[in-house]
């Protein structure tokens, strides 16, 4: 069965590749929830809350920072587990999406940083009309590339 094969280097490597790619994270959802420093946090509803915020208090400046840091270590992780474990191809895809969001959450938590509650807001919207053509274009060639 295709299945239970083990993913090929060269798929291995196209995924790992995706990751490092301009605007990778478009279409990519952040985890509902995360495990962070041994703490179950709501990562989607914390993010959510911080974009649709008027104004960021100094707190939640440390908050985000914060969560940047303990993100980018397990997003790592992530993609090194995907790197180096024998897996197969809808087991590198889990990996690949949980890393995804990841790093999504981080680049979305970034720019809460640098822009105003109405900014943010219409920044995000646009980047998710933008990413939606871009994903499915982008899957549709993938899923090619791994039938070849």
């Amino acid at each position: 069965m295709v299945g239970d094969q083990l993913i090929t280097k060269d798929q291995r490597a196209k995924l790992l590749a995706r990751l490092h790619r301009h605007l990778f994270w478009c279409g990519e959802r952040i985890p509902d929830e995360v495990e962070i420093e041994g703490k179950k946090i709501q990562l989607h509803e914390i993010t959510w809350k911080l974009i649709n915020k008027p104004k960021l208090t100094e707190e939640d400046r440390e908050h985000i920072d914060h969560c940047i840091v303990a993100l980018r270590k397990k997003a790592k992780s992530c993609e090194n587990y995907l790197e180096r474990t024998d897996m197969t191809l809808d087991q590198a895809k889990e990996v690949f999406d949980r890393t995804a969001g990841l790093l999504r959450a981080i680049m979305d938590l970034k720019d809460l940083e640098e822009l105003s509650g109405p900014e943010r807001m219409k920044k995000y919207q646009e980047e998710a009309e933008k990413c939606k053509l871009k994903d499915a274009k982008s899957w549709m060639n993938f899923i090619a590339e791994l039938e070849e």
